[in-house]
């Protein structure tokens, strides 16, 4: 399925330059804990395609979490305003510094999920 290659792909380019954190969550808050948890429920969504899609089961259920990786997509650039960079952010500063090409992937994988959504088994 090629239309996973490159949304997974364009998640990548993404979420590198943010990195997850995990264990942070706990001690983060505001801006800087909802956009963990975004990036956190996204890269479970996109583990959830690919196993679906390396097992060749339940395949009926990617649209559903390309549908949800597309809304959460959607949200991303507003989860980093200037300044939101106190601990326990994960984010990298080339974020900010490279504002323009990270907006830019994070549109890329709203409409590459929104295409795969659309797809059917």
């Amino acid at each position: 399925m090629n239309k996973l290659s490159l949304i997974a792909g364009l998640a990548i380019a993404l979420l590198g330059t943010v990195a997850f954190a995990h264990k942070g969550h706990e001690h983060a808050t505001g801006v800087v804990r909802e956009r963990m948890e975004l990036m956190t429920e996204m890269k479970d969504r996109l583990l959830a395609i690919s196993k679906r899609l390396r097992a060749n089961k339940e395949l009926d259920r990617i649209a559903p979490d390309a549908r949800a990786i597309k809304e959460a997509s959607s949200k991303i650039a507003s989860q980093f305003p200037p300044g939101s960079t106190q601990s326990p952010t994960a984010a990298k500063p080339v974020v900010w510094q490279q504002w323009d090409d990270f907006a830019e992937k994070a549109k890329k994988l709203q409409a590459e999920a929104e295409k795969l959504s659309m797809t059917s088994p």
